[in-house]
């Protein structure tokens, strides 16, 4: 590098000299700067438009085939008992149901309360003298959801029986008669619910704040007769009627193993409800019994217990049919759900199925008259469809108008580095909005793509009836032109009463317009009049898709994806500024020669007028 000395002897700012012999000299590397950003821009404003495209695209990929049109709608004459929705192959017509058995879960569940139903102290009363002074004549007592505090009366008492008819008294005061029954027949006192058999509420116990009542008979503080669920089953052996031991139990085919002393029913009900038995497991605290639902419907539909090693099934009160059969007393397999379809009987394992295209869901049985079902031609659908195509064509043709009619401000280039370096961040954002304006005015590409569909939209289709052929003879046509309007110009307006009247009339017409396919192939042949044919034989729809896809090739081509790297050598924007970025490493190079050859060029010079200025001092002190 060329040792770099400033003007000491000449006097001359020799810097600033050589900083702006440079800034001419770089005027064409900034040239290529300027056009490798243009490129890049460009490259972007391509890329954004072509999602568009696809977007567009896209929303033709299966619209433009008949099939996923749903051309009808049903409706039903009772749609507590039946509803129904269409698919693409229903047809018109009225049909009739009659459901006599609707398909259900199969069922098994608790033959009573699984709980012993009844409090028992430990038989050890601590006190016979039950008074206020002493604090254990009152207790809280719980049933049902509904708590009261029950007051013995004071007393000295000779015996449990003696205390157990204070205690039934005080209880009748707190709740009312022939809510909860003491009995002290086996030494203990016994708390028991009155009610239906199997259903009689929660009973459970607390102390009083300050009192001991409840330790005083012989309870523990919130004892409760019914079954815990999370507890542990080891703790819960004394509420079951039977005993539980480690071991398992097979259902539907799935073994579950447990232990009482780890495991809870809520995690065997958890066991059993994440393996593949099929079924659904649960412990209703209410009516105080477990349930087994099948998760399917169906004659198919069953529960089958087997092996059990545990006492899982008695103690859980699972009781065995007398018949030796095997089965469950309290045990419902499913059912399928028996119909007649236009007095054709049919059965189905679930209540939804489908049949001629229309799918029914059934609500409810029905009376021998059935239900009606009548299905029509979705006009409403059509009409929709139609209306958003027109949204979204109007909307990418609005962005292509704008592009190609967008002005060029052809003073205003991207800026260099120093040029930014000498403005605010809202003049840059302000120059660069100008800069990157009309990037692709005029664009053959998108040209090409607007002159296509435009061209599609106002053809005709061969293939369909000619007052239905076209978009403008069903009420689908352009917009009157206005001088001066480009964002706008070639859009697409609807004639509500004009399409509806189409699609009321005829609507697979309409549909066939939009989306016919033909054999045969345009590339099969060089003849310009038979390719014109064989276009003219497609819907709009593939026609308006096949432009959109050529697009989006022709421009993937030139720009690339936003995968791509701006410099992608594969796509031509890629390429040239591929090469651009080769040509700015070369003059980079220059540059960097040309200034070392300046300061070369002016170190000489101050060597020069140095050594002349010695000289002179020289000969002036040998005149001095």
């Amino acid at each position: 590098m060329v040792t770099r000395i400033t003007g000491l002897s000449s006097g001359m700012d020799i810097d600033g000299l050589i900083s702006k012999l440079m800034t001419a000299e770089r005027e064409p590397l900034n040239k290529l700067n300027r056009k490798q950003q243009s490129l890049t821009w460009k490259t972007d404003a391509y890329r954004t438009i072509n999602t568009k495209i696809s977007s567009f695209r896209s929303s033709f990929s299966t619209l433009r085939f008949g099939s996923s049109w749903t051309q009808t709608a049903a409706t039903s004459s009772d749609t507590t008992k039946v509803t129904v929705t269409t698919g693409s192959t229903a047809t018109a017509g009225t049909h009739n149901i009659v459901v006599s058995d609707l398909a259900k879960a199969g069922s098994l569940y608790s033959s009573g309360q699984i709980s012993d139903s009844s409090l028992i102290s430990d038989g050890t009363v601590d006190s016979y003298a039950i008074n206020e002074t002493s604090k254990n004549n009152k207790l809280s007592v719980t049933l049902g959801g509904v708590t009261r505090t029950v007051t013995i009366a004071d007393g000295s008492y000779s015996s449990a029986s003696d205390i157990g008819t204070a205690l039934q008294s005080a209880i009748d005061t707190a709740f009312g008669a022939n809510q909860i029954k003491v009995d002290t027949t086996s030494g203990s006192i016994e708390l028991k619910p009155l009610g239906a058999t199997g259903f009689e509420p929660q009973l459970s116990v607390k102390e009083v704040s300050g009192y001991t009542g409840v330790s005083n008979l012989g309870f523990t503080e919130g004892q409760a007769f019914k079954f815990d669920a999370s507890a542990k089953l080891s703790t819960q052996a004394d509420k079951l009627t039977s005993a539980l031991s480690s071991g398992s139990f097979t259902i539907n085919g799935q073994t579950i193993t447990f232990d009482p002393s780890t495991d809870s029913l809520n995690s065997i009900i958890s066991n059993v409800n994440n393996s593949s038995a099929g079924v659904k497991m649960s412990y209703d605290s209410t009516t105080d019994r477990i349930s087994f639902t099948t998760k399917s419907t169906g004659e198919n539909a069953a529960i089958d217990i087997t092996n059990d090693t545990s006492g899982f099934t008695a103690a859980f009160k699972l009781a065995k049919v007398s018949d030796g059969s095997g089965g469950y007393t309290n045990y419902s397999a499913g059912t399928s759900a028996s119909v007649k379809i236009d007095g054709i009987e049919a059965k189905y394992a679930t209540n939804s199925f489908t049949q001629n295209g229309i799918t029914y869901n059934l609500q409810n049985v029905t009376d021998s008259s059935g239900v009606n079902i009548t299905s029509s031609i979705d006009t409403d659908g059509i009409y929709k469809k139609v209306e958003e195509f027109v949204s979204q064509y109007n909307d990418v043709l609005s962005s292509i108008n704008s592009l190609l009619s967008e002005t060029k401000y052809r003073s205003y280039q991207p800026l260099t580095s120093d040029e930014k370096s000498a403005m605010s961040d809202s003049d840059i954002e302000l120059w660069e909005t100008k800069a990157k304006s009309g990037l692709l005015k005029s664009d053959t590409l998108l040209s090409s793509f607007r002159t296509s569909i435009r061209e599609t939209v106002y053809s005709s289709v061969s293939t369909v009836t000619s007052d239905k052929n076209s978009l403008y003879s069903i009420g689908v046509t352009t917009g009157q032109y206005v001088r001066g309007d480009t964002a706008n110009l070639g859009k697409l307006e609807i004639d509500s009463d004009k399409l509806k009247a189409a699609i009321e009339e005829d609507p697979q017409a309409v549909i066939n317009m939009l989306t016919s396919q033909t054999s045969r192939d345009e590339s099969s042949t060089t003849d310009p009049a038979i390719k014109r044919q064989i276009r003219s034989e497609k819907g709009i729809f593939q026609r308006l898709y096949e432009s959109a896809d050529s697009v989006i090739s022709s421009i993937t081509k030139a720009a690339g994806t936003t995968t791509n790297g701006y410099d992608n050598v594969a796509y031509s924007l890629g390429k040239q500024i591929h090469d651009i970025e080769n040509q700015i490493d070369v003059w980079e190079d220059k540059l960097v020669k040309k200034e070392d050859r300046y300061y070369t060029m002016f170190s000489a010079m101050e060597k020069a007028i140095s050594k002349g200025n010695s000289q002179l001092s020289a000969l002036q002190s040998f005149m001095s």
